[in-house]
């Protein structure tokens, strides 16, 4: 019995600093800025113009050659670029692969989408990572429903590559700074399952980008919205407790509700607790 109760000691230790490095740690995950997409594009014409000359080098053994002329075409706002860069998405260099991620983004042609978010299963962390500005610029559901369900999703899997999950946590708080809304509640409610991992550092990733969700644009309204709204018990204690350690002062009203009128008494006990959190970060 002794035993148990130092094991159990110790891990309600283990768990109370990792939420207090969580707290204390700056995310590691940050919300990605959207690439600003050319307006319209142009259909030139000629192979000696400068569009061309770029569309050439891009043939070239040096990857130095193929990174300028990426850059290049990325500028030009000019359709003809779309073909020669989707085709640079198959190069075996990661850094070729994230250069024509950027610059299909960049030129924004909807005809490229498909092509772009076939890189969500890229094994290159680095290369997921460049997804996320670019397929979240397309106003386009496909696109950003790569972002949400092709990087951010665990899909069930055990997550244990803390790369791999600063990714996801970056798809998450990138969601929740977008105008459109669409994505932003199922994006936070990932981070349950990452909450819930046997990694402590995957686990202290999710954590800091729950107190990271507190400054986005959305993630203040889809915390009250999921108390409201979620008719899960689970997950109503689990926002309400988060609620409170994030201080989230805006969820004060609902919290009141949850804790006077909820049919379930851990969702009123956690929301009565959450106030109080919520009264000592005044």
């Amino acid at each position: 019995m002794k035993r148990r109760h130092v094991l159990l000691a110790g891990l309600l230790i283990a768990c109370l600093t990792t939420a207090i490095e969580a707290q204390t740690r700056p995310s590691r995950a940050h919300s990605l800025p959207v690439v600003d997409q050319c307006p319209s594009l142009s259909s030139g014409i000629g192979a000696d113009d400068a569009v061309g000359k770029a569309i050439e080098k891009l043939k070239s053994e040096e990857s130095v050659q193929r990174l300028e002329a990426a850059k290049q075409l990325s500028q030009a706002c000019d359709r003809r670029a779309t073909d020669p860069l989707i085709d640079m998405l198959k190069d075996e260099d990661p850094s070729i692969r994230i250069a024509a991620v950027e610059a299909l983004g960049k030129l924004g042609d909807p005809d490229s989408i498909s092509s772009i978010a076939l890189l969500t299963a890229d094994p290159d962390w680095r290369v997921r990572k460049s997804l996320i500005s670019s397929l979240t610029a397309f106003k386009d559901f496909y696109a950003r429903n790569m972002v949400l369900n092709g990087i951010a999703n665990p899909g069930g899997a055990t997550i244990t590559d803390i790369n791999d999950m600063i990714v996801r946590c970056s798809a998450i708080l990138t969601l929740n700074e977008l105008k459109n809304v669409d994505f932003s509640r199922k994006a936070i409610l990932f981070l349950k399952h990452f909450q819930e991992s046997e990694n402590p550092e995957i686990r202290q990733l999710a954590d800091e980008t729950m107190f990271a969700l507190k400054d986005t644009r959305n993630g203040p309204a889809e915390i009250v919205g999921i108390l409201k709204q979620m008719s899960s018990p689970d997950i109503r204690i689990w926002m309400a407790h988060w609620a409170g350690k994030i201080g989230l002062e805006r969820a004060r009203q609902t919290l009141t509700d949850l804790a006077a009128e909820d049919k379930n008494q851990t969702v009123r006990q956690t929301a009565a607790d959450a106030l109080k959190a919520l009264d000592t970060k005044k």
